[in-house]
C-alpha cells in the first residue's frame, strides 16, 4: 500500500474513533464508559490535590476531641465537646469518627485521614454514576461539571475531612437500594445518613412521596 493511502487510512480512523469518543459523552448507554474514565482522572486529581495543597483544618480537630471524650467513657450530650463548642452531630457521626480517630493515630495522622476520605470519594462517586446509568436521564458529560471541575467538592472531601461526605455517601447508597425496590435496607442507610450529620432530613419528603406511592404492602 503506498505510504499516502496508508495515511489517508490512519487519518479516517483516528477521526471515526475521535468522533466515537465525543459521541460517547452525549450517549445515556455510554454512561458507564465515560464513568471509568472520570474515575481515572479523579484518582489523578485527587492525589495531585492531596500531594499539593496544604489541609485545611477547621473542624477535624475538634471532631478527633469530640469522639475522644465519648471512648473515654463519657455519654453524656452536655459534656461532649472540642474546641468548635459542644458535639452537634447524631450518634452515628460518633461511630464513624471513632473508627476515623483510631484510623488516624488518634487524629495525628492527617494525611491518612485524607487518603480515607478520597476513597470515600471515590465510592461516592460510584453510586452516583450507577444513579445516572440506571436513570438514563442525563447525558455522560454532565458528569465532568459534577466532579472534575468542582474545587469545591473536592475540598470537602480531601482537605477539610468533613462529615458532609460520609452522610452523602450512606444517602447515595440508600437511594441505590430504594432505586432496586429494596424499602427495608434502603431505609436503613437512610436513617444511618441522618445519623452522621442531620441535614440529610431534607431528603425524608420526597422518600415519603415515594413510599406511599409505594403502598404500605409494596414498602
Amino acid at each position: 500500500m503506498p505510504v499516502k493511502n496508508r495515511g489517508s487510512v490512519v487519518f479516517v480512523t483516528a477521526q471515526k474513533l475521535l468522533k466515537e469518543a465525543v459521541q460517547c459523552f452525549f450517549n445515556p448507554d455510554k454512561t458507564w464508559l465515560v464513568g471509568l474514565f472520570l474515575c481515572s482522572v479523579e484518582v489523578i486529581l485527587n492525589l495531585c490535590v492531596i500531594n499539593t495543597v496544604k489541609f485545611t483544618e477547621i473542624d477535624w480537630i475538634a471532631y478527633m476531641q469530640e469522639v475522644e471524650g465519648f471512648i473515654n467513657g463519657t455519654y453524656d450530650y452536655m459534656k461532649l465537646q472540642g474546641d468548635t463548642g459542644p458535639l452537634v452531630y447524631p450518634a452515628g457521626f460518633v461511630y464513624v469518627y471513632t473508627a476515623l480517630y483510631y484510623a488516624t493515630n488518634h487524629g495525628a495522622n492527617v494525611r491518612m485521614g485524607q487518603y480515607i476520605f478520597f476513597l470515600i470519594y471515590l465510592v461516592n462517586l460510584y453510586f452516583v454514576l450507577r444513579i445516572y446509568n440506571k436513570t438514563k436521564k442525563c447525558p455522560p458529560y454532565v458528569m465532568i461539571f459534577m466532579c472534575c471541575t468542582s474545587y469545591r467538592i473536592h475540598s470537602i472531601f480531601v482537605l477539610r475531612l468533613f462529615n458532609d461526605p460520609i452522610a452523602m455517601l450512606i444517602l447515595f447508597i440508600s437511594v441505590n437500594l430504594f432505586m432496586e425496590n429494596y424499602w427495608i435496607f434502603g431505609s436503613f442507610f437512610f436513617s444511618f445518613a441522618v445519623s452522621v450529620k442531620m441535614n440529610i432530613l431534607l431528603f425524608a419528603p420526597g422518600l415519603l412521596l415515594l413510599m406511599i406511592e409505594h403502598g404500605i404492602k409494596a414498602t
